[in-house]
């Protein structure tokens, strides 16, 4: 990730702001589909506490960050940001996801195009399109300020109407930009959950 502090120099996910809610802090996006190399990961003390089990070096061991790359083509992969972590199912219970996506100016067509990983518990797959409500904010990755920003971003969507996609069960997923060294004023952060593309016009229509 960028070294230069607070700069993001990498490939992002690719998306189209579809509105940008000022007085509630989030905007609504249009995700194109891509393709992301993940990890699961247990922690008792949360999503974002600790070394997540170590799933950080197991992504970037496959792409070849600091090692020999861990896939069957040993092809070394720019790094892109941000790095996506989120509950595994409907209730977390403890388990969680890492992700890297990988860059699409490389990989296209998605999944059929990128290596194969060669390590246990690593897996590459495709992402659809999909919308996505976001609320980003700075400040240092800690565990109470990401649910303290999930709180409010899942607040203004439910004061403006908008549906989860899944309803109260949908996940909302963290995005972090930046490496460690960042000092917490100049970090991107990011919550963001999928919501329903059936709510946009009624939010529209509230707009107006």
């Amino acid at each position: 990730m960028g070294s230069a502090l607070g700069r993001i120099a990498e490939e992002q996910p690719r998306y189209e702001v579809m509105h940008a809610l000022a007085r509630a802090a989030y905007e609504l996006r249009a995700y194109e589909a891509c393709c992301v190399v993940e990890t699961s990961y247990e922690s008792a003390r949360g999503m974002v506490r600790g070394d997540q089990g170590g799933s950080f070096m197991r992504l970037a061991k496959f792409i070849g960050v600091m090692s020999a790359p861990a896939n069957d083509r040993r092809e070394k992969i720019a790094m892109t940001s941000p790095v996506f972590m989120s509950p595994e199912g409907e209730d977390g219970a403890g388990r969680y996801v890492m992700q890297f996506v990988l860059p699409k100016s490389k990989f296209p067509g998605g999944a059929s195009e990128a290596p194969a990983p060669t390590s246990d518990g690593v897996v590459v797959r495709d992402l659809p399109a999909r919308y996505m409500a976001v609320r980003r904010f700075s400040g240092r990755m800690n565990e109470d300020l990401v649910m303290e920003e999930m709180k409010k971003l899942r607040e203004a969507l439910r004061a403006d109407g908008v549906l989860l996609v899944n309803g109260e069960s949908t996940p909302t997923q963290y995005a972090g930009y930046n490496p460690p060294w960042t000092p917490g004023p100049m970090r991107t952060n990011e919550v963001m959950v999928e919501i329903d593309p059936s709510s946009i016009p009624k939010l529209e229509s509230a707009m107006e």
